[in-house]
């Protein structure tokens, strides 16, 4: 008897069924990778957009900060502080431990050019530079510069801080900052004490981000209008405002995001909350180490 046709059909239809769930298997595999890839992208963007602002205060203490060397870091100068322009040297060593947790090594070098409690609108304060610095082993190079605001005044200082940074991985791995920032001293103008200084913050930044030689990422971000970020000197975090990030992913396509970064409500603290394509919003700890919403 031959047999049926049903029963000839059956090797072929238990293959095609393997064929069919182990395509179904890759698919599933190939999305998930793929998600897990634009979540890795999201995460190290909103990363460099809140360290874009963290990495200006830094750049801010160049300016305004005092001479303590209280900490590791030891702070030199070419001539005297009251002569124009003067050569600051700020050396971390091979290592040093700020109050705020980062590791930082190598120098950050500043030629001052100006008094900024005392220059005019408009005057080019300092130049900030470095030499083999690193901050948590990230390379930083690049240069900063800080001017007195035109909209400056003695009642309320404002500092112009324009920056284009490079950080960069020991893996070759790097990302670009290019910002502008504005710090308006909103307590403290009265008093010599730094500690009770609160700054206002407004601004924008943009950058990329580099894997393995190709672009993979662009983003840009702007300090929210309606709610300027709040930076007290006495503490290392925001602590007020909001920033709006705007995420383009290259790799595997091309994909846009927004996320809306809020840093709370006065409060000392390396927490926030961020939603993305105005979803709901979710507590995090500044930085990410994991993706934490739904795509």
């Amino acid at each position: 008897m031959k047999p049926s046709l049903s029963r000839r059909l059956l090797p072929l239809c238990a293959l095609l069924t393997i064929c069919v769930l182990s395509c179904k298997k890759n698919e599933s595999s190939a999305s998930t990778t793929s998600q897990q890839t634009t979540e890795t992208l999201l995460m190290n963007a909103t990363n460099v957009a809140a360290d874009a602002t963290n990495l200006q205060s830094m750049d801010m203490e160049d300016v305004m900060g005092s001479d303590s060397a209280a900490d590791c870091r030891t702070i030199t100068y070419d001539t005297l502080k009251t002569v124009y322009p003067h050569v600051k040297t700020v050396d971390y060593g091979t290592g040093c431990m700020g109050p705020d947790g980062v590791m930082r090594k190598g120098k950050r070098i500043i030629t001052v050019y100006a008094d900024a409690l005392t220059a005019s609108p408009g005057t080019l304060i300092s130049v900030t530079t470095f030499e083999d610095f690193y901050v948590d082993d990230i390379n930083i190079k690049g240069m900063v510069q800080s001017y007195i605001d035109s909209t400056s005044t003695a009642d309320v200082p404002v500092i112009k801080n324009v920056a284009e940074k490079i950080l960069s991985t020991s893996d070759g791995d790097s990302k670009t900052i290019s910002s502008v920032n504005y710090w308006k001293k909103i307590e403290g103008v009265n008093t010599l004490n730094r500690h009770d200084d609160v700054f206002e913050i407004t601004g924008s930044a943009s950058g990329n981000e580099t894997l393995d030689g190709a672009t993979e990422m662009q983003w840009s971000s702007q300090i929210n209008s309606e709610h300027h970020v709040i930076k007290p000197v006495s503490c290392d975090f925001r602590t007020k405002g909001a920033i709006d990030i705007q995420l383009h992913i290259i790799t595997g396509g091309s994909s846009n995001f927004t996320e809306y970064l809020d840093y709370g409500d006065g409060t000392c603290d390396n927490k926030a909350t961020l939603s993305i394509n105005g979803g709901t919003a979710k507590e995090i700890t500044l930085p990410l180490y994991f993706w934490p919403l739904s795509l």
